[in-house]
This record gives C-alpha cells, structure tokens and sequence, in this order.
C-alpha cells in the first residue's frame, strides 16, 4: 500500500504541476488512459490523483463524462492566500497562550528537520514538515471551524508550493524561526504579521508560476 501512496502522490504532484504551469489548460479534458501513458502509470494512480485534484478545486469530474481542468488565476490564488493569511493570523494569536513546552519543542524539532530536507533537497520531506509545522502552531485554539477551514487550505494545492518552486524553502524556514521566537516571547501582534507576511509572500511567489 505504502508504494501505491508514493505512485499516487507523484503522479498527483505531476498532474498539479501540468495544470498550474497551464501545461494542461483550463476546459481541456483528462482522459485517464493518455494521462496514463504519459506519466507511465496504471489507470488507478490517474483516477485517485484526479479526485484528489477535484478536492483541490483544480479538477472537475463529471459523472459517466470524464473529467476536465477548472485550473486556477492569479486572482483566485490571490484569494485564497489572503483569506489563509487572515484566517490562520487570528488562529495562531488564539492557540499561543495555549501551547505547551512541549508543543514548542515540536516545532523547533520539525524546523530542524526542514533545514535538513533543504539541505538534502527533500522537497516532499519538506511538505510533510512544513503542513505539520502549521498545524501545531494552530494547536492551542480551540475554534474548530475557523481549523476547519485553514486545514483545508494547508492541505490543498498551496502545501505543494515548494514542488513548483523549491528555492522558496529555505526563505519559508527563516521565516519559521522568526515565527517560533515571536510564539515564545509571547507577542501576539508580532506573532500575527509575521504568520499573514509568511503566508502572503508564498501565495506572491505563485501567482509568479502562473502564466
């Protein structure tokens, strides 16, 4: 199962990658058989790569007609990073009085191991730590809808980011630091614009990708 996932995933990062590039532009048809042949898989890594872009919002399937690109602007990325950047802004100012030492330690753990992955070039690695990395700063809130929200949009497309545009890694680690110190000397204002800026400035860098 574990290399189904690995395939699944790759073929899903290529797929993004083809659609946000416009590679694969917006109206055109996914047909799951020329999909197969070109990255060289099965059917069955297409089809769930597929259905994980249509959570995305990067695919639409149609039933018993297939599937075609929605794509995505420079207006919709824009969008949705500043709604992320309000939204997780007001929910880490929430979580930090509430976090724990050992939370805090987490966090520079999973820092430790992005310089590792950037050092290693581990981009997935480096996914991996950077979505776990937000979801601990978002621990201590105890608003379950607004996480709700902000979970969706650290999971979807804009977690993939550091795929389309690896040299990006080591600015958002820096930035991660500054985060972390700003989380223990307990400055919720300080904290808050640097969570809005490091989340803003990625969304700036992917509306550069986008043609």
């Amino acid at each position: 199962m574990k290399d189904f996932n690995t395939l699944q995933e790759k073929v899903t990062a290529l797929l993004r990658n083809d659609i946000l590039t416009q590679e694969i532009k917006p109206g055109e048809r996914l047909v799951q058989d020329e999909l197969a042949s070109k990255y060289g898989v099965s059917r069955m890594p297409i089809r769930e790569a597929l259905r994980s872009l249509e959570r995305e919002g990067l695919v639409l399937i149609h039933p018993y007609k297939g599937a075609e690109v929605v794509g995505t602007t420079k207006d919709d990325v824009e969008e949705l990073y500043y709604i992320r950047s309000i939204l997780e802004g007001i929910i880490v100012v929430k979580s930090m009085n509430f976090l724990t030492t050992e939370d805090k330690q987490q966090l520079q753990r999973l820092i430790i191991e992005m310089d590792i992955d950037i050092i290693n070039n581990q981009v997935d690695e480096f996914v991996e730590h950077n979505k776990e990395f937000h979801l601990v700063l978002q621990k201590g809130c105890n608003w379950t809808k607004i996480k709700m929200l902000t979970k969706e949009y650290i999971e979807g497309y804009p977690a993939h980011v550091p795929r389309l545009h690896p040299d990006m890694m080591s600015i958002s680690n820096q930035e991660h630091k500054q985060i972390l110190k700003a989380l223990e000397e307990m400055n919720p204002l300080k904290l808050q614009r640097l969570v809005e800026n490091h989340i803003m400035r990625v969304g700036n860098m992917l509306t550069e990708l986008i043609k």
